[in-house]
């Protein structure tokens, strides 16, 4: 009798789930060709085909994979259930968490579930606010810790948790010319976002209008993807799929905003360490992964006109 591996059980159940290869790295937080490579190790345990796949495209399960799918579900959740009731210490408690408006919340929200699946009795209380903002209540003692967005270059970051590069995104449909003010679709002031991107406008001398402002990154999203501006975003939140549909434009190099993870010592407690230390886990290396493989839109004419 085959013994299943819990662990590429998961990778199985996400790639059952999230229909594609890539969609369960990012959740597992693994590479796309170690997620491959896992799903194959356990088709090889069982000695059948699970996944349907083409090119490197999940289009399906197999009958195999559908008949183990509901019992890798069930082996998980009691596998995960049985870690919990033995887990110690019991963590509980509540946890003021700060999270920046701007950031995209999916990956962040996917490994606070976790941290919340594993420790049920810890309640976690998020608030998001602009990284300035953050920075102000932590510094009030209103949260316990905050990720927070900095491009300060002069700045020490012992609390660097990772570095976000920043890309401009435009989509075809835009109408500009460059010989118009360059139109924004951005955040308000006190967003890193923002301030580098006035600063690599003003140090070329070009000239910008805001023309949509929001305190979320699905707004701003929704304005760039309509035509109404182009954006400086982080690469890793620029949907993949975005690719032929959106361009980069050619203008000033944005650089790199650091994302920290700030604790109130004076608020410091064993749960708060516990999930400082899960988030650090998880989140650690999401900074520089490549989002656009191809750029397949044309680019601004940078001539008068």
């Amino acid at each position: 009798m085959v013994s299943l591996d819990i662990d590429l059980l998961r990778v199985f159940v996400a790639i059952a789930e999230e229909t594609s290869f890539t969609g369960a790295g990012q959740r597992l937080y693994r590479t796309q060709s170690t997620v491959s490579l896992q799903l194959k190790r356990l088709e090889q345990q069982l000695d059948k085909r699970l996944v349907q796949r083409m090119q490197g495209r999940v289009l399906g399960l197999t009958d195999a994979g559908e008949t183990l799918l509901d019992h890798a579900r069930r082996i998980i959740r009691a596998n995960d259930e049985a870690a919990v009731a033995l887990d110690s210490p019991k963590l509980a408690g509540i946890v003021h968490l700060g999270v920046p408006d701007e950031s995209v919340h999916s990956v962040i929200s996917r490994a606070l579930a976790a941290f919340r699946s594993r420790y049920p009795l810890v309640r976690l209380e998020v608030t998001c606010r602009l990284s300035t903002e953050l920075d102000d209540l932590i510094n009030r003692g209103r949260l316990d810790l905050a990720l927070i967005n900095r491009c300060d270059p002069v700045a020490v970051l012992p609390d660097r948790l990772y570095t976000e590069r920043l890309t401009w995104v435009a989509s075809n449909s835009l109408s500009w010319r460059s010989s118009q003010p360059i139109p924004l679709a951005g955040f308000p002031p006190g967003c890193a976002y923002r301030a580098r991107t006035i600063s690599a406008l003003e140090g070329a001398g070009l000239d910008w209008v805001d023309v949509y402002t929001s305190t979320s990154h699905y707004g701003v999203w929704a304005a760039v993807t309509s035509g109404l501006g182009l954006a400086a975003l982080p690469t890793v939140a620029v949907p993949r799929q975005a690719s032929g549909t959106t361009y980069q434009p050619e203008l000033p190099e944005l650089g790199d905003v650091e994302v920290a993870l700030v604790c109130d010592p004076a608020r410091e407690t064993e749960t708060v360490r516990c999930l400082c230390d899960h988030i650090r886990t998880q989140l650690s290396d999401r900074g520089h992964r490549r989002v656009f493989e191809d750029w397949s839109g044309p680019h601004f004419d940078r001539t008068p006109g």
